[in-house]
């Protein structure tokens, strides 16, 4: 309790010890004045006299009470706004901290406008939408954005836009010479060309630290979080601006693909929240039937050869030296995941090498009964021989896959492990 309450506190009591004895006296000396004026003498009505103190005390009693009160009341509120001028050395508004946030990124350092965001190669729909929500957080706290992709966006990402009423972002051919903000990646590997000569001013990404570097400060923020979309969403808050509907509708739909309908292993409460929220905003009432839309198209590979569904979803790393590759593929079933592991076999066959790849995979992903089961199909001989060291707890192989019925993730499993292996063992 601080000094001005126990102040308060004190006076009060005292008041109230004071009045009782103080009432006490009066009430008597009024009872027995009251008597001798009718002629009686004091001893003649006990119970009258008695009764009539009693009275009188307590209504003196009460006065000084409520007066001492009062009195309490009135040095408490002053103690109080006395505490109150003191405490905003130690405290921060709302209002003050999204200022603080906005003067943290003040002095990025740019040189050419727009900033161009961009995601990684073979782009996927967090990486798109987030680029697009993000340009436009840029643009509205002064900084002139647009967002940019690598190549033409899939077909899920083209649903999420067609619901949301947004058209693909333009390609960049060439990044050499722009002022560049990576979304959603930070390797050399998936970046646009001549990324290595581009002006990087900020990168925002949930997976490892990258490649990329740079000899000048910039905004960094990655978080171990489902999706960077959430992150976005994240830092509209912290930055104090509003997210317009057809924005949000684009985030929740990044949200949703890169958590798997927020079952994937990364996925937080962060990213639920970002669900909710942005399909409040957004007026998505059946968040379900959305989710179902863009995924039956991401499971949709009509009309597509198997090279083509391979590097739909295709990331490349380095690590000790060592480039390696990894397309993404998603099944319905295990039957379908089957089937296309062998057809990813023929394509990986004719493709291992490319681009100066060490080691190449398809990763065929599916869910069954709530559990991730993946497929890992290497491309040749010395791919195989890398799964069998670096993941020796594989529960099958078929001769065309290794098969992990717990999963393998690319983001939390796959590369960390691969990457760690090569650390531990050299490459020759």
């Amino acid at each position: 309790m601080d000094n001005g309450r126990q102040f308060s506190f004190r006076t009060l009591i005292a008041a109230v010890c004071i009045a009782a004895v103080v009432g006490g006296f009066a009430g008597a000396g009024i009872a027995q004045g009251r008597a001798q004026g009718n002629g009686g003498s004091a001893g003649s009505a006990p119970e009258a006299q008695e009764a009539t103190a009693g009275q009188a005390g307590q209504e003196t009693q009460d006065a000084t009470a409520e007066q001492a009160g009062q009195e309490a009341q009135a040095a408490q509120d002053a103690t109080a706004a006395q505490a109150g001028q003191a405490a905003p050395a130690s405290q921060i508004t709302q209002e003050e901290l999204q200022m603080l946030n906005r003067a943290g990124i003040a002095k990025m350092d740019i040189w050419d406008s727009p900033v161009y965001v961009i995601g990684h190669r073979s782009p996927d729909s967090d990486t798109v939408c987030s680029a697009i929500a993000y340009a436009q957080l840029l643009t509205k706290l002064g900084y002139p954005a647009e967002a940019r992709i690598t190549e033409a966006v899939n077909r899920e990402t083209a649903y999420i836009l067609q619901e949301a009423g947004v058209e693909a972002p333009k390609v960049l051919e060439d990044a050499a010479g722009a002022s560049i903000f990576l979304m959603d990646h930070s390797e050399y590997a998936q970046a646009a060309e001549g990324m290595k000569d581009a002006h990087i001013v900020g990168i925002l990404d949930h997976h490892g630290v990258g490649s990329v570097t740079t000899g000048h400060q910039v905004v960094y923020e990655a978080r171990p979080i489902g999706a960077t979309a959430t992150i976005v969403w994240l830092d509209y808050m912290n930055y104090g601006v509003e997210i317009d509907p057809t924005t949000a509708h684009l985030m929740l739909g990044a949200v949703l693909s890169d958590t798997d309908n927020l079952r994937g292993s990364t996925t937080t409460d962060a990213d639920r929240r970002a669900v909710t929220t942005l399909a409040d905003i957004a007026g998505v009432s059946d968040v379900q039937a959305f989710y179902l839309g863009l995924h039956a198209e991401k499971l949709s590979y009509e009309g597509m050869t198997a090279e083509e569904i391979l590097f739909s979803d295709y990331k490349e790393y380095e690590a000790s030296g060592v480039k390696f590759g990894i397309g993404l593929v998603n099944a319905i079933d295990e039957e379908t995941a089957a089937r296309l592991a062998g057809e990813m076999k023929e394509a990986l066959a004719a493709n291992i090498g490319a681009g100066g790849t060490d080691l190449l995979y398809a990763s065929v992903g599916m869910r069954e009964n709530g559990q991730k089961i993946d497929y890992i199909v290497p491309a040749d001989e010395a791919s195989r021989q890398m799964i069998e060291d670096a993941f020796p707890n594989y529960d099958e192989y078929d001769g065309t896959a290794f098969i992990f019925r717990t999963g393998l993730g690319r983001k939390t499993k796959f590369v960390p492990g691969l990457t760690d292996y090569l650390a531990a063992h050299p490459h020759e």
